[in-house]
């Protein structure tokens, strides 16, 4: 049984956040309605407050390097999932919910902690995707003719990923490619910066091939799907990534990342745990190959 067709089946088992991950997943990647009733009947909730208070970072990888930037960006934990829920009941939902966004967190406010990440070279390189998000995601629902896109793509490109953490260096274009497809939900077809997304990728697959036995497996995963959101392909790396997770797949109805958490019976490697890795694995096409 593939997969996909054993997360569908087991769909029910998943908590209510990781089947809105899957379902959207699912629906904005592949155009499928096979979930057109669960996100009609699970509408997330407008009230953001909950959201910008939660800020325990406490559980993020590379907790102790990450730990500085996100007290020195106070409250950025909640801002970034804030925004998110923001761009979910905009693409999913049509619901408009920026001003609510506005009257708890100001534009101003907003506007000034995205221009400090831009600004901040060492922030980005360690909190990568929640630098990224926080600064695409502002632009996307608060645009300001900025595009953030090309100029994080321009300046990851100018970094030595030799001098770089290579799963975050990783993360760092990846999550540039997925904010340009604002999380799925947009083509790529007219985008301006394919060319500066492609060299992002082939970047990401000499670091991916250099540090093949180490790499995050969860980066690598999520590296294919970006090649096959931008249309470009890495034999080497692809092949080499498919080893790993067949590997871990062996003798289990789902993958499992023993690279996260070696320990037997933990939560990441249960069905709702490794719900991340299986999604884009699914995503990445290895599940039908």
């Amino acid at each position: 049984m593939s997969v996909k067709n054993y997360y569908y089946e087991h769909f029910s088992e998943l908590t209510l956040e990781k089947q809105f991950h899957f379902a959207t997943r699912m629906k904005n990647y592949f155009k499928t309605h096979d979930f057109d009733d669960f996100l009609a009947n699970n509408k997330p909730s407008s009230d953001l407050s909950p959201i910008f208070q939660n800020d325990d970072y406490s559980r993020v990888n590379n907790y102790q390097a990450r730990r500085p930037f996100f007290e020195k960006y106070a409250g950025l934990y909640g801002i970034e999932a804030a925004l998110f829920r923001v761009h979910h009941l905009l693409k999913e939902y049509d619901t408009d919910i920026r001003d609510h966004f506005t009257s708890l967190y100001s534009l101003d406010r907003l506007y000034s902690i995205a221009d400090e990440l831009l600004s901040d070279g060492a922030a980005i390189e360690t909190l990568s995707t929640w630098a990224i998000n926080t600064i695409c995601l502002t632009e996307e629902l608060f645009p300001r003719s900025r595009n953030v896109v090309k100029e994080l793509s321009e300046w990851a490109l100018m970094r030595n990923p030799d001098e770089l953490d290579p799963t975050l260096f990783v993360y760092l274009c990846t999550h540039i490619v997925l904010c340009e497809s604002q999380f799925y939900t947009k083509s790529l077809n007219d985008s301006n910066n394919t060319v500066l997304l492609k060299k992002l990728l082939e970047g990401s697959a000499g670091v991916i091939e250099k540090h093949i036995d180490t790499i995050s497996l969860d980066a690598a995963v999520e590296f294919l799907v970006c090649c096959n959101i931008v249309g470009v392909q890495f034999p080497r790396q692809r092949d080499a990534i498919k080893a790993i997770c067949n590997e871990y797949k062996k003798d289990n109805n789902y993958l499992i990342n023993y690279r996260r958490d070696k320990t037997p019976g933990s939560y990441f490697h249960t069905l709702n745990g490794a719900e991340h890795i299986n999604v884009l694995y699914i995503m990445s096409g290895l599940d039908s190959e």
